[in-house]
């Protein structure tokens, strides 16, 4: 059985022959002691241009010595936009800084851009090992990369600059850095994703307590911090899920503010803090769910006595462990002897080696049946999985590419610069997958020119089937951008999701279970539509538009959840509700969701015909008293630990709405509760399983349709 989850099952293809080579290429020699400087640098300036045939820099083993910052420049809209720095393992490569003391090794201006499998190492000299600045970016990654001996390991953005949003940080060891690992410092940068990094001897693991901005923690390790594991200055929405702390002097510190911070602590395992645990001092609300506190003093939480809070299923050590509100919603939290829990650490991340396989290359901007030609070779392949491999170019797609069922390929390509662009007839797909099959897709990107569909998976829904998406960016959907179509065994998970522009963003109808574990989303003209008795989870995803007024209208039948998020819709005259309920049938929840943005838009409407509803608002931040409106007789609503923006600036809270019983608080948060990401394990060749990285999908009738 597999010990790895989706974020930390990867794969590393290549080089490939497209790639640019910063020693065959660039004359860079990586033996620890030549200046390489300039060598590196001409190789960033190489795939710089737009119109560059190049995507991807690649680093061969070699120990490269900087003496001067290396700049990843934006000086037009599309410069340094779609391009990948790619090493070949963060054990072989490394980047080491000669130059002044507190200097930076990157200056990092690209975006829609991926970094990865290098090690920076600031041998104590260096500042910042990463600065992303001074331009507004977004959906960046960062992944199997080392940051040793630094100040920061990255800097998001500074308060004299512009924001960094929508960024993926996975598998990436921050050790030693004496500042942060990662500083999100900038009112803007938003939207930080990080997964399964490690963070060891370093003052501060994750903060914004330099400038501002939000970040979300998954799954990450955490040993001997100075300071705090991770903290918050300025306030929004933060999620720190199924982490695991040890010896560290605080896991979470939130310093005094009058506003409020929407703070989720869920399944993390916290050994031996040196001091109190958490210690929450703005105006919350906080949600304790399902975590373990091995300690040997109380307190091990510590909240403002005015602060929003719930507390539900946590394990503690000792009595009297949580100082908080005394009024506030406690269920299922226990006390236990210190030696009856086990708590094992887990492995620190794995980043892949590269894979050895066969590879199939397809010349650039080759022709639908070229690449037609490829798939069927590569799906008559006998060897495991062969990678067909699409170097950036502009693909003209008259038919539409079909994968056949019981194939087991990998298509990647470039990055965004490989675009496959529709001009057939009619609605395509541009992609079609007929399962059972087992496929990837990688760093491409599809143009439904208006008119097609952009990837449709087909035949999926056998017993144990998955699909997996990481970093999917859907926009511009005529009709949906993702529809997930009666599935009933197919677990559909995505991972740091952008869906954009599209009439509705993501449509669930009759699924037993669909789950988006993190993302981002704005313009919508309605973000979400559950029908026929489907389930779905949200979390951690921020929405906004300026056009927009409606973010979801409720009917037919369904559950749905969704945990930590900002919804910012447009005011319009016509005033629709932001959430409108109507004869709606199932659970909502809405939990330390903030849908204030100054407008007089009504923020919850259940309309009277609302019969068979529940509704739970727990943790909300809401505009005025009459944001909330409950019409049914019929519907049960209940806001707890919620609170409203003054008109001069500041926070008050707002009177809880109902009175609810243990078991309705058991059933409107078992959703969230009993969902986390799970092992991706092996399947049979009749089973389905699909995984998606980076891939955007845009000007399409639907992005992605699954059935």
């Amino acid at each position: 059985m597999s010990l790895s989850k989706p974020m930390n099952d990867a794969r590393f293809f290549g080089p490939f022959s497209s790639w640019l080579d910063v020693k065959r290429d660039f004359g860079a020699i990586g033996d620890g002691k030549s200046d390489d400087t300039d060598a590196i640098q001409r190789a960033l300036d190489a795939i710089r241009p737009p119109d560059s045939k190049a995507a991807v820099l690649y680093l061969p083993a070699g120990t490269y010595r900087i003496t001067r910052p290396l700049q990843v420049v934006r000086g037009s809209h599309s410069e340094s936009q779609h391009i990948c720095i790619l090493g070949e393992h963060p054990e072989k490569v490394r980047i080491i800084w000669d130059g002044s003391r507190d200097g930076v090794m990157i200056n990092y201006d690209a975006w829609y851009a991926r970094m990865g499998r290098i090690t920076l190492d600031g041998r104590n000299k260096a500042k910042t090992a990463i600065l992303c600045a001074p331009h507004f970016v977004t959906y960046n990654e960062f992944t199997d990369m080392v940051f040793k001996d630094v100040g920061f390991g990255i800097e998001a953005g500074r308060m004299d600059t512009q924001g960094v949003a929508e960024t993926v940080v996975a598998r990436c060891r921050f050790l030693r850095c004496n500042q942060a690992g990662i500083s999100i410092q900038n009112f803007n940068s938003l939207d930080w994703f990080i997964w399964h990094c490690l963070f060891e001897g370093c003052r501060l693991g994750v903060t914004n307590a330099f400038g501002a901005g939000n970040f979300h923690v998954y799954e990450s390790i955490f040993r001997r911090s100075s300071s705090a594991d991770m903290s918050m200055g300025h306030a929004g929405y933060f999620s720190i899920r199924h982490n695991f702390s040890q010896g560290s002097r605080a896991f979470f510190v939130a310093g005094w503010l009058s506003a409020c911070g929407n703070i989720t602590i869920q399944g993390n395992t916290i050994v031996d803090p040196q001091s109190v645990a958490i210690e929450i001092y703005n105006n919350g609300p906080l949600l304790l769910l399902d975590n373990v506190f091995l300690v040997r003093k109380a307190p091990a939480v510590k909240v403002r006595p005015d602060a929003g809070f719930l507390s539900a299923g946590n394990v503690f050590t000792v009595k009297d462990a949580v100082e908080a509100k005394p009024s506030a919603f406690r269920m299922d939290d226990k006390v236990v002897p210190y030696a009856s829990v086990k708590a094992t650490p887990p492995q620190p991340p794995y980043i892949p080696p590269t894979e050895k396989r066969k590879v199939i290359e397809v010349r650039a901007g080759a022709s639908a049946q070229e690449i037609q030609n490829a798939i069927n070779q590569a799906a008559r392949s006998e060897r495991e999985r062969p990678v067909l491999h699409l170097p950036a170019g502009t693909y003209v797609i008259d038919r539409p590419l079909v994968v056949p069922p019981q194939s087991n390929v990998c298509i990647v390509g470039d990055g965004g610069k490989t675009v496959l662009r529709w001009r057939g007839e009619g609605t395509g797909p541009i992609l079609l997958f007929k399962g059972p099959a087992h496929v990837v897709i990688s760093d491409l990107m599809l143009d439904g020119a208006g008119r097609a569909d952009g990837l449709v998976v087909q035949n999926v829904d056998q017993r144990g089937a998955r699909f997996l998406a990481d970093q999917l960016n859907v926009s511009g959907a005529q009709q949906a951008g993702i529809l997930v179509n009666r599935l009933r065994n197919t677990q559909v998970h995505f991972f740091n999701l952008n869906h954009a522009e599209c009439k509705v963003g993501v449509k669930v109808a009759g699924v037993e279970h669909v789950v988006i574990f993190s993302g981002a989303s704005s313009n919508n003209e309605l973000s979400y539509e559950v029908t026929d008795g489907a389930n779905l989870l949200v979390r951690d995803i921020w929405y906004e538009s300026g056009t927009q007024p409606r973010f979801i209208v409720f009917s037919d039948a369904g559950n749905f959840t969704m945990h930590g998020a900002r919804i910012a819709c447009a005011s319009k005259s016509e005033k629709p509700p932001v959430v409108e309920i109507q004869d709606f049938r199932g659970k909502i929840a809405f939990l330390t969701t903030d849908f204030t943005n100054w407008s007089d838009n009504r923020k919850v409407h259940v309309k009277r015909e609302a019969k068979g509803v529940q509704v739970l608002l727990l943790g909300a931040g809401i505009d005025g008293e009459g944001d909330v409106q409950n019409d049914s007789p019929d519907a049960e609503m209940v806001m707890l630990e919620s609170s409203r923006v003054l008109p001069g600036g500041g926070w008050t809270s707002v009177p809880d709405v109902g009175k609810p019983s243990p078991q309705f608080m058991k059933e409107m948060l078992a959703l969230t509760r009993q969902t986390q990401p799970q092992p991706v394990d092996p399947v049979g060749v009749y089973t389905t399983d699909v995984r998606i990285h980076r891939v955007l999908i845009g000007n399409v009738r639907y992005g992605l349709w699954l059935k």
